[in-house]
C-alpha cells in the first residue's frame, strides 16, 4: 500500500476538487474544515502549479490530475452540464434558506448533484418542521426526548443503493438518524474509499463509533493508505471525543502540524489542545490554546475547551478578559456563553453561572459542555435532582462522554443512593478505565456499602493513577483512607505496607509545607503509622533499626512513658544480637531518621494543636 510521507501537488489537487464539491452541495462546515486545510499548506506547495519552471515531470502530473474522478462517468458529466444553469439558481436558493424553492427548480434534472441538492434541502426543511412539532410539546410530559422526523424513510427510499459518493454519504445519513448503525457503516466505508475528503461523512463515521475498538476496525475497511492524513486526522478527532487520547495521538499532531503537512492549522491546533486537556496536561493545553488564538484572536471555535482550563487553573483574570472580549464579539454563541458561565464559576457566583450555561443548552440543546457544567454547578449548591436532570441530558446527547456519567455518580453518591451511584460510576469507568477521579467516586461508593475491600481495591487503584503532579493532600487522603479500610477488615499485611507509603509520603512531600487546619487527621494518622510500623517490628523481631528510629521520632512528637519503655525494649534486644542502635554503621541501619524541616514543621503544629492520641 502506497505510504504518504507529505503533502503533494495530488493531494493539494483532491482537497481542492472535494472543495469545490462540498460547497456545490452546500455542506458548509466540511467546506470550512477544507478551506482552512487547504490555507495551512504552505504556499510554495499550494502555487507550485503557477510557478514558470516546472519541471516535465510536474507538468505531466498536472495534466493527470486534471482528469475527472474515476466515479464521474461522461454520462453523469453531460447531465450535469445540461442541469448547470438550473442548478446555480438552486444553490443560490438554498445560501438564502429558500429551500422548498431550490427543490422546485430541480424537479427536472437528472444528475446526480442535483439529485444530491434536492434530497439535502428536503431533508434540511423536514428537519426543521420536526423540531418545531417537538417544541409545540415543550414542558409536558407528552415531549418526546428528540425531534421525530418522519420524512427519513422517504428520504432513504430516494437514494438507497447510488453509486454516487455523495448520495451514499446521504444514505448513511438517514441510516445513522433510524439507528441503524451496521448498515450505515458499510456505506460510509465504500463513499470514503471512493471520496476520501468529504470532512462531513468522516463526522458522520465518527457519530457511528463508540470504541476505538471500533474506530480501529472503521479505518481497516477503509481502502487508504497507512500514512493518509485523513485516517490519522479522524483518529485524533475520535480519541478526544471518546476523551481516551494518550501520547500516540499527541505525536500525530505533532507530525500532521510538521512542515510537510499543514502547519498551524487552527483545527489540528485545537484537536491537540483538547488531547493535553483530557490527559490532564493543564498547563501545556493553555499554552497550546495560546498559540492557536494567537494566530486567529477572534476564533470561536474551542473557546469553551479553553475557558475550561482556565477555570480548572483559577485564572479568574484571563477569564475575565476572555468574556468581556468574546460577548461584545457574539453574545448568542454557546461557546461564548460557556466562557461566562466559566468566568461567574470561578468567582463563586453560581447562580449567574447556571444562567449562562442554560443559556447555551437554549442557543443549542446539544451543547454538552453546557449541559455538564450546569450539572456540576448544581451538585456545588448541593441542588442533586437538578444536577441529576442535567447529567442525563448531557448523558443522553454524548454517551461515550463519561463526564456526565461520573457527575451522575457523584450526585447519587453524595445524595446517600450508592447503588445507583456506583452504576453510574462503573459506566464512566468504561468509557475511561485510568481515570483516577472515577475510582476515587467508585471506592467512595463501596466503602458507603460497607463492602470495604472492595473500597479498598478501588483506592489502591486511585493512588496508582493520581500523576505527580496532583496535589498532595489529596494523595495522602486516599492513602490514609486505604490504611482505615485495611485495619478494618484485619489485613495486617496490607495495613503495614500502605502505612509505611504514608510515613513516606508525609516525609517526602506533605510536612515540607506550613501546615494548617484542617491537617489534624492527617497528622494523626502519621502518627499512628509511626507506632504501628515500630510495634511491628518489634512484635516480629524484624528491623529492629527501623523500629528503635521510629520510636525515637515518637517520643519527640509526643513523649509517653509507653513509646520509652518500647525503645529501650527495641534497644535491649537488638544488644543481645550484639547490634548498638545508636551506632549509623549498624548492620540493621534502616530508616535514617535526620529530623528534616519537614518534622520540626510537624512537631511545631503539634504543639499549637495541642496532643494528639493514637489511632
Amino acid at each position: 500500500m502506497q505510504v504518504i510521507s507529505q503533502v503533494d501537488a495530488r493531494i493539494i489537487s483532491e482537497i481542492r476538487r472535494c472543495l469545490a464539491d462540498t460547497t456545490d452541495r452546500g455542506l458548509i462546515s466540511a467546506a470550512k474544515w477544507l478551506s482552512e486545510l487547504l490555507l495551512s499548506v504552505p504556499a510554495s506547495k499550494r502555487n507550485i502549479d503557477t510557478t514558470a519552471n516546472m519541471s516535465s515531470a510536474s507538468m505531466e502530473l498536472s495534466e493527470e490530475l486534471e482528469d475527472q474522478p474515476s466515479w464521474l462517468s461522461r454520462e453523469e458529466l453531460d447531465a450535469e452540464e445540461r442541469d448547470a444553469d438550473v442548478f446555480n439558481v438552486a444553490r443560490k436558493c438554498m445560501e438564502a434558506r429558500q429551500y422548498h424553492q431550490a427543490v422546485h427548480f430541480l424537479r427536472s434534472c437528472t444528475s446526480a448533484k442535483s439529485q444530491f441538492m434536492s434530497v439535502y434541502c428536503r431533508f434540511i426543511t423536514s428537519e426543521k418542521k420536526a423540531l418545531n412539532e417537538w417544541h409545540k410539546t415543550d414542558n409536558t410530559r407528552h415531549q418526546p426526548p428528540l425531534p421525530v422526523n418522519a420524512a427519513i424513510n422517504d428520504l432513504l427510499d430516494s437514494v438507497k443503493d447510488s453509486t454516487d459518493p455523495w448520495l451514499q454519504f446521504l444514505e448513511a445519513l438517514f441510516l445513522h438518524r433510524l439507528s441503524r448503525i451496521p448498515e450505515a457503516l458499510n456505506v460510509l466505508h465504500r463513499t470514503l474509499s471512493i471520496c476520501p475528503w468529504n470532512w462531513s461523512a468522516w463526522t458522520l463515521l465518527g457519530q457511528c463509533l463508540d470504541s476505538s475498538e471500533a474506530l480501529t476496525d472503521a479505518l481497516t475497511n477503509i481502502d487508504l493508505p497507512l500514512d493518509h492524513p485523513l485516517p490519522q486526522m479522524f483518529q485524533v478527532k475520535i480519541m478526544n471525543e471518546l476523551h481516551t487520547a494518550t501520547d500516540v495521538e499527541l505525536q500525530l499532531c505533532d507530525r500532521l502540524l510538521g512542515t510537510d503537512y499543514f502547519p498551524n492549522n487552527l483545527w489540528l491546533m485545537g484537536q491537540r489542545g483538547r488531547a493535553l486537556y483530557d490527559t490532564l496536561e493543564f498547563a501545556k493545553a493553555e499554552s497550546q490554546f495560546e498559540d492557536m488564538f494567537k494566530l486567529d484572536p477572534d476564533r470561536i471555535e474551542d473557546l469553551d475547551v479553553y475557558s475550561n482550563i482556565l477555570h480548572l487553573r483559577g485564572s479568574r483574570e484571563k477569564l475575565t478578559a476572555l468574556a468581556d472580549k468574546f460577548l461584545l464579539v457574539d453574545k448568542n454563541r454557546p461557546e461564548v456563553c460557556c466562557i461566562v458561565g466559566n468566568h461567574y464559576s470561578v468567582r463563586g457566583e453560581r447562580d449567574k453561572a447556571i444562567k449562562y450555561f442554560r443559556r447555551a443548552t437554549l442557543l443549542d440543546r446539544t451543547c454538552l459542555t453546557a449541559w455538564t457544567l450546569m450539572g456540576l454547578e448544581y451538585h456545588e449548591l448541593t441542588n442533586y435532582p437538578a444536577a441529576i436532570e442535567s447529567f442525563r441530558k448531557a448523558s443522553g446527547i454524548n454517551k461515550k462522554d463519561s463526564r456526565p456519567w461520573a457527575g451522575l455518580g457523584a450526585a447519587y453518591d453524595a445524595m446517600g443512593m450508592s447503588q445507583y451511584g456506583l452504576f453510574y460510576y462503573q459506566q464512566a469507568l468504561k468509557l475511561r478505565p485510568y481515570e483516577a477521579s472515577i475510582w476515587e467516586g467508585v471506592g467512595s461508593c463501596y466503602e458507603q456499602l460497607t463492602r470495604n475491600r472492595d473500597s479498598m481495591i478501588a483506592l489502591k487503584r486511585t493512588v496508582e493513577l493520581l500523576k505527580p503532579s496532583t496535589p498532595v493532600r489529596r494523595r495522602v487522603t486516599n492513602r490514609a483512607r486505604i490504611i482505615r479500610l485495611a485495619r478494618l477488615i484485619g489485613d495486617k499485611k496490607e495495613a503495614l505496607e500502605q502505612e509505611i507509603e504514608y510515613i513516606k509520603l508525609c516525609d517526602k512531600e506533605l510536612f515540607v509545607v506550613n501546615l494548617r487546619p484542617p491537617r489534624e487527621s492527617l497528622a494523626e494518622m502519621y502518627i499512628s503509622c509511626i507506632y504501628n510500623v515500630a510495634e511491628y517490628h518489634d512484635s516480629t523481631n524484624g528491623n529492629l533499626k527501623l523500629a528503635y528510629d521510629y520510636c525515637s521520632w515518637l517520643s519527640v512528637l509526643e513523649p509517653s512513658s509507653r513509646v520509652k519503655f518500647v525503645r529501650e525494649q527495641i534497644k535491649n534486644k537488638a544488644a543481645a544480637r550484639g547490634c548498638d542502635l545508636t551506632n549509623e554503621s549498624s548492620p540493621q541501619f534502616g530508616y535514617s531518621l535526620d529530623y528534616k524541616e519537614g518534622r520540626c514543621l510537624l512537631l511545631e503544629f503539634l504543639q499549637k494543636t495541642g496532643s494528639v492520641t493514637y489511632a
